[in-house]
């Protein structure tokens, strides 16, 4: 009997940490918070869920709030966001994903650019 109510906990406690898993920004390239002396022409996301491409994106905004991207693709647990040239400054990056699981979850961050 102990067994059995302490493997039905078990698989309670599995249940729960699978019906709580979310894609969370795992790590970004150029990292968040950083500084790069050279701008990139392009921004990798890696989150730790696999991702549904068609609901999953990202843009990039400079201070003035004007968008500095050409767009981005996800596939797999990654979004790829293709970038204009960045004069130096700061950039926002936003995101949003849909897991494989169905979780919605967003985000954003900051890199600057040659300071």
């Amino acid at each position: 009997m102990m067994l059995r109510i302490g493997f039905i906990g078990l698989l309670l406690a599995v249940g729960m940490t699978a019906a709580n898993a979310h894609a969370m920004l795992d790590r970004a390239s150029p990292a968040v918070g950083s500084t790069v002396a050279q701008a990139p022409s392009r921004l990798t996301l890696t989150f730790t869920e696999k991702l549904e491409p068609a609901f999953s994106g990202a843009t990039v905004h400079n201070a003035a709030g004007q968008r500095v991207d050409s767009g981005a693709r996800a596939s797999g647990t990654t979004i790829h966001i293709s970038l204009k040239p960045l004069p130096p400054g700061t950039y926002k990056v936003n995101w949003h994903v849909l897991s494989v699981d169905t979780h919605k979850t967003e985000g954003s961050y900051s890199f600057t650019v040659g300071r």
